[in-house]
């Protein structure tokens, strides 16, 4: 009995050393920290409720930015020089059609200057005579109609010529409209294009200094979303880059199968690290309705053991606090209970603190 006494009274003392080392280590432990500098506080403050609402998205072109090239005519690709993906400067060849269109064009080009040349000598000589008697007003204002028919056919086949890329030969170049990057390309050296065929663009061309979002909100956020909204576009390509933007068009119409509405992003891309298909998330700021709570930044509030503590600022020194979460958002967690507006609490290096405190 009398050696369980001594054994009980050894492992009480070694407690209390126990007790006090650790106390005298949290201590100090506080002491180096703010002799550290690298404690920061701040005071709990009442801030209405701000939340985000992350949508799904894609980055595609600006269609206003976009330009479609089809082929002039009938005949045969040659001389394609561009890929998609590849950048092109406004008025690039980027290929050459071979066509009987473009054979026909230029007789008719060959037969306009022919006819303006002839309705020119004419309208002279009808000049020339009417000063000497011997052609009539009438004969002179016919001759003039005639010259003026002729100059407007020829002005019409250049322009037509110079719409097409036609070249006074019997080829047809395809020339970039802008400058950009090639995003779809459906014709290929030595095809042959007919007009049955025709209908579709054989090369576009995409300015992205300019891109858009197009982002799916499901049916019930509908109603959070409007346009002027400030949002923040991400993408997996720069998970660390931020893009801001604003929804700029609502689109009102939801989709049948998946029950979602689409919503536009417009984001200026002045180093063009967007690129069409580009996945993207876009988070919407929202606004609570004015509900306001005491809020503090989100580095002040520790976990542990399933529930959230603060470190309080007291006269005394630093208390634990349980506290209860109701939202977070934005870099600040709003509290339901546990502090209120205008204590201050341990921001920076908060769960030293709380490890220290645990420890008296």
């Amino acid at each position: 009995m009398k050696t369980y006494t001594i054994i009980l009274a050894g492992l009480l003392l070694m407690t209390a050393c126990n007790s006090k080392d650790s106390q005298a280590e949290a201590e100090k432990q506080l002491t180096a920290i703010e002799k550290g500098n690298v404690m920061a506080t701040s005071f709990v403050e009442l801030k209405g409720i701000d939340d985000e609402l992350v949508l799904n998205g894609d980055v595609v072109c600006d269609e206003a930015l976009l330009r479609k090239v089809y082929v002039p005519c009938t005949g045969r690709v040659s001389g394609l020089t561009v890929e998609t993906g590849d950048r092109v400067s406004r008025g690039q060849r980027l290929a050459m059609v071979y066509s009987e269109g473009a054979a026909d064009y230029r007789k008719a080009m060959n037969d306009a200057d022919a006819e303006t040349r002839m309705a020119q000598r004419q309208y002279q000589m009808q000049q020339d005579m009417h000063k000497s008697g011997m052609a009539s007003d009438k004969d002179v204002e016919e001759a003039r109609e005639r010259l003026l028919t002729a100059k407007a056919e020829q002005q019409r086949l250049r322009d037509v010529a110079s719409i097409n890329g036609y070249n006074g030969k019997s080829n047809a170049a395809i020339v970039a409209p802008i400058s950009g990057y090639v995003i779809h390309k459906r014709i290929y050296n030595d095809s042959y294009v007919s007009e049955d065929a025709n209908n579709e663009a054989a090369i576009e061309i995409a300015d992205l200094h300019q891109v858009w979002v197009i982002a799916d909100v499901y049916e019930s956020d509908i109603a959070k979303i409007r346009q002027g909204a400030d949002v923040i576009v991400k993408t997996m390509a720069f998970p660390d880059v931020e893009f801001p933007g604003r929804i700029d068009k609502i689109y009102s119409v939801l989709d049948s199968e998946s029950k979602t509405m689409k919503v536009r992003v417009n984001l200026v891309n002045t180093d063009e690290r967007l690129r069409p298909g580009m996945f993207a998330s876009v988070s919407v700021s929202l606004s609570a309705n004015g509900k306001r709570m005491p809020a503090l930044p989100s580095s002040a509030v520790i976990f542990e053991d399933g529930k959230d503590y603060v470190m309080v600022v007291s006269k005394s020194g630093y208390e634990r606090r349980e506290v209860r979460v109701a939202h977070a958002s934005a870099g600040y967690s709003y509290l339901a209970q546990g502090v209120e507006q205008g204590e201050k609490v341990v921001t920076k290096n908060a769960l030293l603190y709380f490890n220290a405190a645990g420890n008296e």
